[in-house]
């Protein structure tokens, strides 16, 4: 602490939605090994990335013959976070849980890709300093997870544009295409001596080379 003293945190991502119902029980598991072991009593924020079952307590509670444990923990829910406060905020994490939950509501590739460049924008006109602006869009381009690789190529252009403005210098998505363009390339090379050697059948060299099968066949003629 900038006091000089020392707090525990128990901080706990919380990804599988519905799948787990026990979460305010698995919150107090944690307390308690923590304070078995080292006698401490931490502090504990749940996050959670998607909507909790309905019936789900916000905190644990158990009863046995006169003996009660009430345990209470805070709790930052991201999809009911406000969209319109967390884009206006000066807190770069609050452009990190806006990327969490664009990726959440993303279902097809161009809504991602439209996400992904809102922020990247929103981000060219903070007053950050070029590196950290570069730094929290690469951990947002990861969050969202674009994957087309055409809306990764147009994404990359409009990138092109923010680096000759200065604004941001990352070439994060074009490196990528690059690096997976010539792992293809490499691949086929090695279907092509492959082939040339005779000894394989297209199946095989399929398998060996990591190649779908139709591009061996395209190779051979």
């Amino acid at each position: 602490m900038k006091n000089g003293g020392e707090e525990w945190l128990i901080l706990h991502c919380e990804i599988q939605g519905e799948g787990g119902k026990d979460l305010p029980f698995r919150m107090f598991h944690y307390q308690c090994f923590i304070f078995a072991h080292f006698k401490k009593a931490p502090v504990a924020l749940a996050i959670i990335t998607d909507k909790r079952p309905t019936s789900e307590a916000s905190s644990f509670t158990h009863s046995h013959y006169g003996t009660k444990t009430v345990y209470e923990y805070n709790n930052l829910v991201v999809t009911d976070l406000v969209d319109d406060e967390l884009l206006s905020s000066e807190n770069p994490i609050a452009l990190a849980f806006y990327a969490a939950k664009s990726a959440l509501r993303a279902k097809e590739e161009i809504q991602k890709y439209n996400y992904t460049r809102k922020l990247a924008e929103l981000l060219a006109e903070r007053g950050w300093s070029v590196n950290d602006k570069r730094d929290l869009l690469l951990f947002i381009e990861r969050i969202i997870n674009l994957k087309d690789k055409a809306l990764k190529k147009r994404y990359w252009e409009f990138r092109q544009q923010l680096d000759k403005e200065g604004k941001i210098v990352y070439e994060h998505f074009f490196k990528e295409i690059e690096e997976e363009m010539a792992e293809q390339r490499g691949k086929e090379e090695v279907v092509k001596k492959l082939l040339d050697l005779g000894d394989y059948s297209p199946e095989k060299i399929s398998e060996i080379a990591e190649v779908p099968m139709e591009r061996v066949l395209a190779l051979m003629n």
